[in-house]
């Protein structure tokens, strides 16, 4: 009799244990036989424009919002005391322009965090050359060369094709301010080759119209024009 009981107490601490065994295989399936749900891009992400200026680092901080199944820019600040008018054609150009945010929140969530939320080629400190120019955002140099270092900001909103407008902030001893007319509503093309002359003008299909000037009292100056026709090969400058 008692070694039936030993029979039976033997085979329940042999069933235990499979039992258990069991359990904690269970417990520790490999990580890729469990499904993981894929991360969703959150409502809002903000992305941020480094600024060099004048020798010290600043940041433009763009808030951007899904509205719907598209990219909303709500709000836009930055740590360089700039003008509200800065503010205003910059949140244009986000509006009007697919270029610079991907309309599609998704695509432009994914697009910043794949850039760890920055935009550093939005922002040019190099004068080039009419033949090598590439519109960018904003453009941080000493334009008129009394010491202070001023920007160029794209207006998209007055640009046509071929005819990018900028708009002067001009710095100074008491901050940042609009110039308001510093290019008289033409497209900017660049600088010549000495880098010393702005090149203004206008374009269409058939001809463009070219403007060299220099600064003179902190306005544009033209000291000589040319132009250039599609059916010619011949360059102004």
């Amino acid at each position: 009799m008692k070694a039936h009981n030993l029979i039976i107490l033997l085979s329940l601490i042999f069933s235990i244990n499979i039992n258990c065994s069991g359990k904690e295989a269970h417990t520790n399936l490999p990580a890729n036989n469990i499904n993981v749900e894929k991360e969703r891009a959150s409502d809002s992400f903000t992305f941020i424009i480094p600024l060099h200026y004048n020798n010290k680092e600043y940041s433009i901080q763009l808030l951007c919002k899904k509205d719907s199944v598209y990219t909303n820019v709500s709000s836009i600040t930055s740590n360089l005391p700039l003008p509200k008018e800065f503010y205003t054609i910059l949140q244009d150009n986000f509006n009007s322009s697919t270029g610079l945010i991907n309309t599609d929140y998704e695509s432009a969530y994914e697009n910043y965090k794949n850039l760890k939320f920055k935009r550093t080629d939005f922002v040019e400190y190099e004068k080039k050359y009419v033949r090598e120019f590439s519109s960018k955002l904003l453009y941080i140099f000493d334009v008129d060369q009394d010491g202070y270092e001023d920007i160029l900001l794209l207006d998209l909103q007055n640009s046509m094709r071929d005819n990018d407008v900028y708009v002067m902030f001009k710095g100074g001893k008491n901050g940042i301010s609009l110039e308001e007319s510093f290019f008289d509503k033409a497209a900017f093309y660049g600088w010549d080759k000495t880098g010393k002359y702005l090149i203004t003008g206008m374009s269409d299909a058939g001809e463009r119209k070219l403007y060299k000037n220099q600064v003179v009292g902190g306005k544009l100056k033209r000291v000589d024009q040319c132009t250039e026709y599609a059916v010619s090969d011949k360059f102004c400058w």
